[in-house]
């Protein structure tokens, strides 16, 4: 009788185990079709990919605006996308309760929205912080457009749509243009304020020679 009792305990215990066996045999299966290579997918940086998706998913065509601060002052670009293209046709410039619309109408079409740059900074060496929109018109060139803030009104400046590629000198307060046209020659420019308006003091050209 000990001994039935004996066996019959020795194939409960080697079930039991036979079972444990098994259920961590599936555990294991289970993280390996999750990594596996014919899966293709770690499952640590499943997160990470979908947030890589959103990334890259393309804005859709509508009107956006985007803002930037300057310690009191504030600007609001507004701009439409449709098929591609990236035009800005709105200004606003916020000053506490003061509400500042500007003429402001782009023609330049943007080919994204990182393009679109647009930022405060001193175009007139006056210490204060002006408003300007870059664009890239050629292979090495670009442009601005130029807001001046005139006591706290900002005032289009169309001087800046002749420079190209404006790089400001804030110790010899000057302005330095530098640009390339191929087959033709390179230019350069200088610029500086006289009585609140941007002259032309130094000009000179390399003209390609014909054959």
């Amino acid at each position: 009788m000990k001994s039935i009792i004996f066996i019959f305990a020795l194939l409960l215990i080697f079930s039991c185990s036979q079972k444990n066996q098994n259920s961590i045999s599936n555990k294991d299966s289970t993280v390996e079709a999750i990594d596996s290579v014919a899966v293709n997918i770690d499952s640590s940086k499943i997160e990470n990919l979908k947030q890589e998706s959103v990334l890259d998913e393309e804005p859709k065509d509508g009107k956006y605006s985007q803002i930037i601060k300057d310690k009191d002052v504030s600007a609001e670009i507004f701009y439409t996308i449709k098929e591609g293209r990236v035009d800005y046709y709105k200004l606003k410039v916020y000053q506490g309760k003061r509400i500042q619309n500007l003429d402001a109408v782009s023609d330049w079409e943007f080919q994204n929205v990182e393009e679109l740059d647009f930022k405060f900074e001193d175009v007139n060496f006056d210490g204060i912080n002006d408003l300007t929109i870059s664009k890239e018109v050629g292979m090495n060139w670009f442009k601005l457009n130029v807001w001046i803030n005139k006591k706290g009104k900002f005032v289009q400046d169309k001087k800046f749509d002749e420079i190209y590629n404006p790089i400001f000198n804030l110790q010899k307060k000057e302005i330095k243009s530098d640009y390339r046209i191929s087959g033709v020659g390179e230019f350069w420019s200088t610029y500086e304020w006289q009585n609140n308006k941007l002259i032309r003091t130094s000009y000179s050209e390399n003209i390609t020679e014909g054959d």
